[in-house]
């Protein structure tokens, strides 16, 4: 386990013991039941980060006799964050019986480690042909899109990223049980 990973899994823990801390407190023990706002609090904290490296081109032609086709290489290392919508998280507590409703898991976001981009260009003629800065952020804004469609499409990225939701979210409802001498049973439902 990467210490990225390490660090992320124990930042979990604390923030979890933080939020059920409040809930061992005799006088509210009876008071105490699953949360659907501590549950989507969860879910921010439950997403899962995919390093990558990546390389995006782009080729510029040249717009007159003096100018030579010119092609630039951007490298940089970028991050993919996989997890579930929030938002569609919702929760329904029949006596000891827990309905968790979560949509699939999905791309939340991907950006880039702006200190990791390396720039090559191919050689200049005798009048430059220079790419603009607008044409090297579209480079790489169109290389993100597809590296997003990529992590899309790795069904076992996702289903990590969901069973990371899941397993969050068990935790926090069977922890909350102990803390009150309830024991609850948990019913998943997928919303599409």
């Amino acid at each position: 386990m990467g210490i990225k990973r390490k660090i992320t899994v124990f930042t979990v823990m604390i923030l979890m013991a933080g939020m059920l801390a409040g809930c061992a407190d005799a006088s509210q023990k009876d008071a105490q039941k699953p949360d659907v706002e501590h549950i989507r609090n969860i879910c921010k904290l439950a997403t899962v980060q995919c390093y990558y490296h990546n390389v995006a081109m782009t080729e510029k032609k040249a717009s007159n006799i003096f100018e030579k086709d010119k092609d630039l290489w951007i490298e940089y290392t970028g991050v993919a964050n996989l997890g579930i919508d929030m938002s569609q998280v919702n929760m329904k507590i029949n006596g000891t019986n827990v309905k968790v409703t979560i949509p699939d898991a999905e791309v939340l976001n991907v950006s880039v480690d702006k200190n990791s981009l390396s720039y090559t260009t191919s050689r200049d003629g005798l009048f430059k042909n220079k790419i603009t800065a607008e044409e090297q952020s579209e480079t790489v804004k169109k290389a993100q899109a597809e590296m997003k469609k990529t992590v899309n499409k790795n069904s076992d990225l996702l289903m990590r990223a969901q069973d990371r939701a899941k397993k969050l979210i068990e935790n926090y409802v069977n922890q909350l049980g102990d803390a009150t001498g309830t024991e609850y049973q948990i019913e998943w439902e997928y919303c599409k």
